[in-house]
């Protein structure tokens, strides 16, 4: 069943047994899943239109959450963004969806959520069907940015006990802390991410928000003529530390764009991360019917794909957002490559 058309609604689900796959601190108590959406035609960003020329887009505000059932104190928050893929069942590509089926694109990174849950992050993916539906190219990375930049400011206000969410998600008031985000986008979601955290487009941010890593996940390249053009500073990231992780038979981008963008440039580390085998659906369990390996004779199973992302993701986030340092998010593990670029200077 679709979440939200016009009226806004929370769904509240049942508690998820989190895998196991680390050794960082486990909070224990299970992990709870909350939806909430405010429609499917709440947000609007100006500039981008459902078509070239058309009128300006209607977008949802729309996502699943998953954090730790007993919160102590402030947590930080992960934030996660899908790409591209249909925005209705039945390969509609209108929004609102005309039979009131999206596509659930923002579900498939449960199994994600659930072990950064696990681990003590409040973990928010958003839908941007809306977006899907919409123009191409740069104006859809900015829509993509805009939506996450919203829901960061109604999580900023929730956890002041303000704002839409205030009287539906009142249990986090207090408990999340929206200077230390974490931000991950899949495919466009990853270069919409990039774009949210650049140099400069990060002060463009929620008053009170600050994001401290990123990590595009696959992420679909951007376009420039060349190194030195001007499109490459909205995609540029050199203060946050950020890692770019693509597989090695991803049948849909080539990973490289963003490190080369950052590199020798950058003032924090930066970490080219290859999951060995990998290709690009499998990161989302609502798209791995479509498997777009290059190398189907050695690829990874959809288990195995995952459990890297398990494994690698945590870390990361718990290294720059926790200060648990670990060892394999600057190194790698079996199967599992890091080319990390220390700090220039």
């Amino acid at each position: 069943m679709a979440i939200g058309k016009a009226a806004a609604a929370v769904a509240m689900a049942m508690v998820l047994t989190a895998p196991t796959s680390s050794a960082a601190p486990d909070y224990g108590s299970g992990v709870r899943k909350v939806e909430y959406s405010l429609g499917d035609r709440a947000f609007q960003v100006p500039g981008f239109h459902s078509a070239p020329g058309g009128p300006v887009a209607d977008l949802e505000l729309t996502a699943v959450v998953h954090a730790p059932r007993t919160l102590v104190g402030k947590r930080p928050l992960v934030l996660l963004a899908h790409g591209y893929w249909q925005p209705c069942r039945g390969d509609q590509w209108v929004w609102p969806c005309p039979s009131g089926e999206q596509f659930p694109s923002y579900r498939g990174y449960d199994y994600l959520a659930e072990e950064l849950a696990r681990q003590g992050f409040v973990v928010v993916s958003v839908s941007v069907n809306g977006v899907n539906a919409g123009e191409l190219g740069e104006i859809a990375d900015v829509a993509r940015a805009a939506v996450m930049s919203k829901h960061l400011e109604l999580w900023r206000d929730l956890n002041d006990g303000k704002g839409a969410l205030a009287g539906r998600l009142s249990g986090f008031r207090g408990h999340v802390d929206l200077a230390n985000v974490g931000t991950l986008g899949h495919s466009r979601g990853g270069r919409g991410a990039v774009y949210q955290a650049s140099d400069k487009h990060v002060g463009e941010l929620p008053r009170g928000v600050r994001i401290k890593a990123v990590l595009p996940l696959a992420p679909a390249d951007y376009y420039a003529p060349d190194p030195e053009a001007p499109e490459n500073l909205d995609y540029r990231i050199t203060k946050i530390p950020f890692a770019a992780m693509t597989g090695s038979c991803d049948g849909a981008v080539s990973g490289t764009t963003f490190i080369e963008n950052a590199k020798g440039r950058n003032v924090v580390p930066i970490h080219a991360v290859t999951p060995g085998n990998a290709n690009h659906n499998y990161f989302n369990t609502e798209w791995s019917y479509e498997n777009d390996s290059t190398c189907a004779d050695r690829a990874l199973t959809p288990d195995q794909q995952r459990r890297i992302a398990t494994t690698y993701i945590p870390a990361f986030f718990q290294q720059y957002l926790d200060g648990r340092r670990n060892p394999i998010v600057g190194n790698g593990f079996p199967g599992v490559d890091v080319v990390t670029h220390q700090p220039i200077g």
